[in-house]
């Protein structure tokens, strides 16, 4: 599952943490979940004038981005609504399409609004930097 703020992130920087998240989702490596709100959300936010400044990318080349990772994202249907869980109504809508989709993880970086929440849900909550060291952590590279 992953949070608006990796999805910007990936997009303003292509060799950061987050984009080496989103790479292997696009791969079909990894499996997001996502409902047509936190879709909307994505495209509401990159497609903002300042974001698409930061990025460097046309908003064309921001869209097919954003299709090629709802192509490959598992529909979620948030049949219940759990909240209020989170400071932000944002992060909410978030935490509901991770527990409605059964989510292991949730990738953010504002892991603060998410953690106390996620763990009544038994669902971890990382930074993309994070996510790899428990990945590395648990499948370490063959020497």
């Amino acid at each position: 599952m992953l949070d608006t703020s990796v999805i910007i992130t990936a997009l303003r920087s292509p060799t950061g943490a987050a984009a080496e998240v989103v790479r292997p989702v696009l791969r079909g490596e990894f499996t997001i979940l996502m409902d047509y709100k936190l879709a909307c959300e994505y495209r509401e936010v990159a497609l903002r004038s300042e974001q698409l400044r930061a990025s460097g990318k046309s908003p064309a080349e921001t869209v097919a981005i954003l299709d090629a990772l709802e192509a490959v994202a598992e529909p979620v249907l948030v049949a219940f609504q759990y909240r209020p869980l989170s400071p932000d109504p944002n992060d909410d809508m978030v935490l509901d399409v991770a527990i409605n989709g059964k989510a292991d993880v949730i990738v953010t970086n504002n892991t603060k609004h998410f953690r106390a929440a996620a763990k009544h849900f038994d669902l971890d909550v990382f930074t993309p930097a994070e996510l790899f060291r428990e990945l590395w952590s648990r499948f370490p590279y063959p020497q």
